[in-house]
């Protein structure tokens, strides 16, 4: 289940660097903030990728993002 956390963790880190990338880009200046984030994410997704290989499918994500909020929600 650690690895769930970790790689929703990640999928979210990359998901809120979106904003940062526009808000760079509207002031133009450098997204520095955000690629630290997005790089921080990708991490984590790597990290929960390699060391739970075979579970985290395209098609599973949503399961694994729902199996965490419900995890979270009843602790």
């Amino acid at each position: 289940m650690e690895f769930d956390v970790i790689f929703v963790l990640g999928l979210l880190l990359a998901l809120f660097s979106a904003p940062s990338f526009a808000s760079a880009y509207a002031d133009k200046r450098r997204p520095t903030q955000a690629l630290l984030t997005v790089l921080i994410g990708a991490g984590m997704i790597y990290y929960a990728v390699v060391m739970n290989p075979g579970v985290y499918a395209v098609d599973q994500v949503d399961d694994v993002v729902l199996r965490v909020i419900g995890w979270v929600l009843n602790e």
